[in-house]
Formats: C-alpha cells, structure tokens, sequence
C-alpha cells in the first residue's frame, strides 16, 4: 500500500527524465510524514501502556478492601473513595481544582451525582492566569489566533520585541503538541470566515454562562464581584473602532458607541470630568461601552464555590488537595475505573480533566496529542489608591491597546500582553517585558507615577487552543473520560458555560460538536 502511495500513479513514459528529481523529493516528503506518523504512533501507545491495567477482580477488590496487587507492586485505594457519595448515584471524578474544575463540580452537583474533586496544589485556584485583569467579559469575541496576529508575532521577534504586546518566543518549539498547534492554527484561523465563526462559538459560552449567573445569582456567590457600570474599551484609530463596531453589530453584542466624554458621565451618572480621565479620553477619543461586562476576582469566586459545595452538597461532594494524577486504571476490557494517582487509585463512573494547558499530560495517556499550548501573561495588583475614587477605571472595567486595569473592591489590577512560549515558569515576572510594558503604558496614559515595587506581581499560561475556542469534548475511544480545557484568559467567564455544554456531552448530547476535540487535524 505505502508502495503505492509513494507512486501516486505516476509514469514516466510520456514524460522526460528531468522531473525524476521532483518525484524524488516528492517521496521524500511523503517518507518524512510517513516516518513522522509512526513515530507518533508508537508514542502514542508508549503513553498509554503506562497506564495501569486491572482484572475486574483486582478493581473490585480495590473497592472492597481498599488493596489489590498487580504483578509485582501493591496498589491501594485513596481515601477519598470512601467519602461521601449517596449509594446509585454516578461519581464523577474531575482532575483539577481551577476555577473550570470546581465550576464544573458545582453544575454536576446540581444535577444529582457525586463529584470528587482532585487537586495537587494545596489550595484551589492556585494558578489562575488573571490574565486579563479579574475582567468578566463573557461577550468577548475577538481569538488570539488570528491571521494577523500570528504575523504580528512572528515580526515581533525581530523588530523591537522589548515594546510590543503581543509576541511569539521561540521557545514554543519546544513545547509538546506545538507542531499540532501550529498546524491547526494555519488551517483553522486564517480566514475572515473562520475568525467569525470562531467568535460566534466563543459567543455561545459566554451566552451560557450569562444564563447561569442569573440561575445562581439567589445564593450568594457573586456577592461583591459583578459591581462595574460595564467596559469601556479605547481603540488606537477610527478604523480600528469602526471594524470593532462593524463585528459587534454582526454578532448582535450590545454596545454603545462613545463620541463625547458627556455620554460617559450620562451613562455612569457620576461626575468623572477629572484631569486624568479627560487625558485618557482625548488621547484616543475612539471608545465603546460594552454593557454585558463587569468585574469578578477569579481566586475569591473559586473558593466561594468550593464552600458552596461543601456546605450545600455534604453527602456527595469531596475534594482531595495534595494529590496528582498520574495515569489512568484501566479494566480488562480497556475500560476507564480510575486514576492513579501519587496517594493511591480515586475511583469513578467517569472522569473530567479540567488542567488548562497541562490537560495534554494526561490526554497523551488516552492516545490523544491535544493542541493547546500556553500564552503567557502578566498581572499586577495593588490596593487602589484614594485618588482613585472619580477615575474612569472605579466605574468600568477598562480596556485599552495597551493593557486591561479594574477596580474591584478597592484592589487595582492591572493586566495585559501576550507570549505564546513554553511554560518555563518566571523567576523574577517583575522584570519581564511584559509587566514593565503595562506599567509604562498605564502610567503614561492615565498621569500616574506607579513604581513596579508598588505592585505584587506575577505572570501566569493561559491555555491556548488553534482557534482559541475552548475543548469541551469526550476523549475519542473511551466514552466516559471528558477534557473541558483552553478557555484562554476567559476561564471565569467561561466557566458556567463550558460547564454547562460539559454536562450535556457527557449526557450524550449531539448539539456541541463544534467544541468537540475531532475538529483538530493530526491529534
């Protein structure tokens, strides 16, 4: 067969001899992608052999007595296995204590099963990106990954990287599944058509979440966040406000187009008409006002959750902190039981992996090259100054060229920039281009003097997607192991709706197919 594949059908009897060295070079591609592919292959179920398999004998020991052995090693059960769950309910175990994994337990929660929750961090939330700046900007609609953009990037590299806001490291080649990123992207985003239907599957998230909020809204959770007038985005040209509006009216967000700085202070009914705001409006004098958006701490809203859970569902819900997952256990017939993990094997029905970026790890154990890569992003926050109260950012989430900057509850974050990269973690994030390109940018637009030992600071990966469209999906080949991962720098305001269409799919509903993990190419 490869025999002829590599012919294509080709004869040389009515050509001459000269296109030999074409053909030539044609195997040789089609060698090199055959070679690639196998290589692939083989990894693939290198991965998943380290999986553990068990005799449904071994796993119902397991769940009787707590221990079983496999060959030479002894295998025993975590704790949490035992802890409440109501008898004929399905567990479901989710991998991850984000504020997708706990927003996910909560909806499953209130559907009736029993949720376990794994965490390897000693606290929840413990690597929210904050990238964008605690915004809740559900309406979002403009991906990362873009035609544009991506040249953008790649210029970036070599003309002035220290002063731009988006750029490309070349780091990222070493990151795994970049290549599947990097294809998908080209062959998933590079069109006008595609953008627009990517926003519009963004869009629908955001929909849902909105619909939930209102639905959870009477306990309380959102007490305190949600308290900004809307957002106020500033464009660095006509045209680039008008192609903003012109993609808002198509997608039918609700927004109000901004002439004069009276339509901000009719909107707000407050008196803004400071030094400061004046000089940030004039400086642009291109802005909208998105009505939908507001402001929300990603970490509080987290641990509020997981309180909610642990008072309002007692008898079903559990969370084990400290405890990573390290393969799956799997059952004679190549059925998913479990999770080992480094306190021992958690048990389920089924299993969601809510880990960001980090969710190909385990994806790979599944057979599954999953392209997302992560985009690094910088956030500083500090107590807000009392200055503060009549500036533009007290009213809106503010959003600029530049950076996002809100005020939530008397703390300023500020926030912005991107670098598709690997994910090296920071040493100093301070003195990264990034963190001193929003404080510049900030303090220059808006007459401030803020010294960077001001701020606590910090960077942090947002999980990158081809077309910057979250993966809410069932791992193809095992029917009762689900991703909900890459929802960029809008994890909270993505949250109650990934959650939502996870629940549906895991369900057996067909209507979400766009956010399945098969519209990727080579995975």
């Amino acid at each position: 067969m490869i025999r002829n594949i590599l012919k294509l059908g080709f004869s040389t009897a009515t050509l001459n001899e000269e296109p030999k060295s074409r053909f030539s070079l044609f195997k040789l591609i089609v060698g090199a992608a055959i070679g690639v592919y196998g290589f692939d292959q083989g990894r693939k179920y290198r991965e998943y052999f380290t999986n553990t398999f068990l005799t449904k004998e071994q796993i119902n020991e397991l769940v009787i007595k707590n221990i079983t052995k496999s060959k030479d090693q002894q295998l025993i059960a975590h704790p949490i296995n035992r802890i409440n769950n109501i008898k004929n309910k399905e567990k479901v175990v989710i991998v991850g204590g984000g504020i997708i994994g706990i927003s996910q337990a909560l909806k499953l929660l209130r559907m009736g099963y029993n949720v376990t929750v794994i965490e390897q961090a000693n606290t929840v939330a413990s690597e929210c990106s904050a990238f964008n700046g605690n915004v809740f900007n559900p309406m979002y609609f403009l991906p990362l990954v873009t035609r544009d953009n991506l040249i953008y990037m790649i210029k970036n590299i070599f003309e002035k990287p220290e002063l731009t806001t988006v750029r490309f490291n070349m780091n990222a080649f070493l990151e795994t599944n970049f290549i599947q990123w990097g294809i998908n992207s080209l062959l998933l985003s590079m069109t006008d058509h595609a953008q627009i239907e990517n926003s519009r599957k963004q869009l629908k998230i955001g929909s849902l979440t909105l619909q939930d909020i209102e639905k959870l809204r009477p306990s309380g959770l959102f007490k305190g966040h949600l308290v900004a007038k809307g957002q106020l985005g500033f464009f660095a040209s006509d045209q680039k406000v008008e192609a903003y509006r012109d993609r808002l009216v198509l997608l039918g967000i609700p927004h109000i187009k901004v002439d004069s700085f009276d339509q901000i202070e009719k909107f707000t009914r407050s008196d803004l008409k400071t030094e400061e705001n004046l000089k940030l409006f004039n400086r642009f004098k291109k802005a909208l006002i998105l009505v939908t958006e507001s402001n929300l701490e990603t970490r509080e809203l987290t641990q509020t959750m997981l309180k909610y859970c642990q008072e309002n569902f007692p008898n079903q819900f559990a969370i084990a902190f400290q405890t990573s997952a390290q393969n799956f256990v799997l059952d004679g017939d190549k059925n998913v039981k479990g999770i080992q993990t480094n306190k021992g094997i958690v048990l389920g029905d089924s299993f969601v992996i809510c880990l960001a970026h980090k969710s190909k790890q385990l994806a790979h154990k599944l057979k599954l090259n999953l392209p997302i890569v992560p985009a690094k992003g910088w956030a500083m926050g500090r107590t807000a100054p009392q200055n503060f109260n009549q500036t533009l950012v007290k009213e809106f989430t503010l959003n600029t060229p530049n950076y996002f900057a809100t005020n939530l509850n008397g703390h300023l974050r500020l926030a912005g920039c991107a670098e598709v990269c690997n994910d090296t973690p920071s040493t100093d994030a301070s003195s990264e281009w990034g963190a001193i390109q929003i404080l510049n940018r900030f303090n220059e637009q808006n007459g401030f003097d803020f010294k960077m030992s001001d701020f606590t600071v910090r960077s942090c990966f947002r999980p990158l997607t081809p077309d910057d469209v979250a993966i809410i999906s069932e791992v193809p080949g095992f029917k009762n192991v689900f991703i909900n991962a890459g929802h960029g720098s809008r994890g909270m305001s993505y949250c109650f709706g990934a959650a939502d269409i996870m629940s549906q799919v895991m369900e057996g509903s067909k209507e979400f197919e766009d956010y399945s993990v098969k519209r990727y190419y080579f995975i």
